[in-house]
C-alpha cells in the first residue's frame, strides 16, 4: 500500500476469536487501538460460547446475540478512547464457526453512533469500470406473500435518489412479483423487467449450446426443474453479454444440515411451492460471471432462517475483493439503508457517509473507507498485523515474497480495463468477469502461497505456474481492452 511507511495509526478494532482449547468453547473479544503506530489492547472480554446465544454442537444455530458485557465494553472503549473514529472495525479471526451469524451491527451501530465494518481476509479493492450504476436484482418471494413488489419499487426509487451517476436496473423475479411490479413501475426507462416466462427457454437453449457458464467441467448439464441453474441461465441470457456492477439477491434461506442455502422458485414463470436450492459458492459464481463487484444478500420478511442468510453473506464477504452486504428487509422494508450502502461504494470520490444501519452488515476493503479515516489503514505486511490479512506477512516466506506481489499486481493490473471503460454506460461482460476471475484466483494464491520447507516442491511449482498464468491473463485482457 502507498501508506506503508506511515508512523501513526488511530483505529478502533473489535477482534473476535473462537477458543476451543478448553472443555467449554469460549469467545475472546479484544478492543484494539493503534496509538503511536503499534497495536494496544484496551479491553478484553472472554465469555463462554453460550453467552452469544450459541451452543456447541447445535446445528443449525439459533438465538445468536451480542452479550451485554461486550456491548458495555465497546461503548466504554469508543466513548473514552476512540470517540472521533469514523468506524469500528470487526475482525472475526478464522476459523470462527457460527460467530458470523451473530447480529453484531444491530446493537453496536446504534450504541456507538458509528458503522461497524467487517474486515475481509484479503486483496485490494476490486476493479469496477463503468459510469452508470448497473445492478441485477434476483428476487424469489414465497407463494402467498405480498411484500416483494412494494419493496422493489421503493428500493429502486431509493437507488435512483441516492446514486448520483444514474442507475440501470435489471429485475429477475418470480411471476407473481413480476406482474405486480409491471403495474407499479409504469415503464421506467432505466428499469428492465425480464419476463419470467423466458427463464425455461433460456435455460434449455444454453443447455443445447453446451454453454459452460455455471457448470462444472466434465459433468452433464442439468435440466432438472429443481436446479438453480435455471435462474442463473435466465439472468445471464437476459443481460445479453453486458456486465453489471452489483448483484442483489433476495430469497428465503434454509439449512441442509450445516450448510446454508437460498431457496428460490424452481421455475420463476410458474407459481409453485417447489424450490431449487443455491449454495453460497453458486451465488458467488453468478456474481463473478456477470461481473458484479458488489454482492448483496437480502433477508426477506418471514425468512425461515435469517441466520442461514447471515452465514452465507458472512462466508462470501470474508473471501471477496469487492464489497459484500447483508440487508434485513424486516428492519429496512423500503431498501433505503441498502440503497445508501450502494451509493457509498458507487461514489467516486467517496463523499457519501459510511453505511451505518442496524439492518446492514458490510464487508469492505479498507480502501473503500480510507477517505473517512482520521489516519491511514495499517500495512498488513508489517509485524503484528496478521488479523488484517488472515495470514502471516509476506516477509515471513521467500516464496510469498516471490509470488504474492505479482499475484496482487495481476489482480488489479495497471488499470487498463478500468481506464478503458471508466466512463462507459455499458461494460462488456467478459471484461468485468475477467476482473472477478483474476481477483478470485489471486486470492486463492495469496492464501495458499507455499513456504519452502513446509510444503512440497510440487506445490511451490504449482503456485509459480498459477502466478505466471495470472500475469499472462492480465496481459491478454489488457491487450483486448486496448484493441476494442
Amino acid at each position: 500500500m502507498a501508506e506503508a511507511l506511515i508512523k501513526t495509526w488511530q483505529l478502533a478494532v473489535l477482534r473476535v476469536r473462537l477458543d476451543v482449547s478448553a472443555r467449554v468453547p469460549a469467545v475472546a473479544a479484544e478492543l484494539v487501538g493503534y496509538p503511536e503506530g503499534t497495536p494496544r489492547t484496551y479491553e478484553s472480554v472472554t465469555l463462554p460460547f453460550t453467552a452469544y446465544g450459541l451452543a456447541a454442537g447445535t446445528d443449525p444455530p439459533v438465538g445468536a446475540r451480542v452479550p451485554k458485557e461486550l456491548l458495555a465494553a465497546v461503548i466504554s472503549f469508543i466513548s473514552q478512547d476512540f470517540g472521533k473514529e469514523a468506524a469500528l472495525w470487526l475482525r472475526l479471526v478464522p476459523p470462527y464457526g457460527h460467530l458470523g451469524a451473530v447480529p453484531w451491527e444491530r446493537p453496536l451501530a446504534p450504541a456507538t453512533g458509528r458503522p461497524l465494518i467487517r474486515v475481509p481476509d484479503r486483496l485490494p479493492v476490486a476493479a469496477d469500470p463503468g459510469k452508470t450504476w448497473s445492478v441485477a436484482i434476483a428476487l424469489s418471494a414465497a407463494p402467498g406473500t405480498s411484500w416483494a413488489a412494494g419493496y422493489l419499487t421503493s428500493f429502486l426509487s431509493a437507488l435512483h435518489s441516492a446514486v448520483a451517476s444514474g442507475v440501470d436496473a435489471h429485475l429477475f423475479t418470480d411471476q407473481v412479483t413480476h406482474d405486480t411490479v409491471c403495474q407499479l413501475l409504469h415503464r421506467e426507462p432505466h428499469v428492465h423487467l425480464h419476463d419470467p416466462q423466458d427463464a425455461t427457454s433460456a435455460h434449455r437453449e444454453r443447455i443445447e449450446r453446451n454453454v459452460p457458464q455455471f457448470r462444472r467441467r466434465g459433468r452433464a448439464s442439468s435440466s432438472r426443474a429443481d436446479s438453480p441453474l435455471l435462474w442463473a441461465d435466465w439472468i445471464a441470457s437476459g443481460l445479453d453479454g453486458q456486465a453489471v456492477r452489483a448483484l442483489h439477491v433476495v430469497a428465503d434461506a434454509r439449512f441442509d444440515g450445516t450448510r446454508p442455502l437460498l431457496a428460490v422458485s424452481s421455475d420463476p414463470g410458474v407459481p409453485t411451492d417447489l424450490c431449487a436450492y443455491a449454495s453460497a459458492d453458486k451465488v458467488q459464481l453468478l456474481a463473478d460471471t456477470v461481473g458484479a463487484s458488489v454482492l448483496s444478500f437480502g433477508s426477506p420478511p418471514g425468512n425461515p432462517s435469517d441466520i442461514a442468510t447471515r452465514l452465507m453473506a458472512d462466508g462470501v464477504g470474508l473471501q471477496r475483493a469487492g464489497p459484500t452486504f447483508y440487508s434485513d428487509l424486516q428492519l429496512d422494508p423500503a431498501g433505503y439503508a441498502l440503497a445508501q450502502a450502494h451509493a457509498f461504494v458507487a461514489a467516486q470520490p467517496r463523499r457519501e457517509p459510511i453505511p451505518r444501519d442496524p439492518s446492514l452488515f458490510a464487508y469492505l476493503q479498507p480502501e473503500h473507507v480510507q477517505d473517512s479515516l482520521r489516519e491511514n489503514w495499517p500495512d498488513p505486511e508489517q509485524p503484528d498485523q496478521v488479523w488484517l490479512s488472515g495470514r502471516t506477512a509476506i516477509s515471513d516466506s521467500s516464496t510469498s515474497q516471490e509470488l504474492v506481489p505479482g499475484a496482487l499486481g495481476a489482480a488489479v493490473g495497471e488499470g487498463v480495463a478500468d481506464r478503458g471503460y471508466a466512463g462507459a454506460e455499458a461494460v462488456p461482460g467478459w471484461v468485468a468477469a475477467s476482473e472477478r476471475y483474476m481477483e478470485s484466483r489471486a486470492a486463492d494464491l495469496v492464501d495458499t502461497a507455499a513456504i519452502p520447507g513446509e510444503t512440497p516442491e510440487l506445490k511451490q511449482a504449482y503456485d509459480r505456474g498459477m502466478a505466471q498464468a495470472l500475469s499472462e491473463l492480465r496481459d491478454f485482457v489488457d491487450r483486448r481492452v486496448q484493441e476494442s
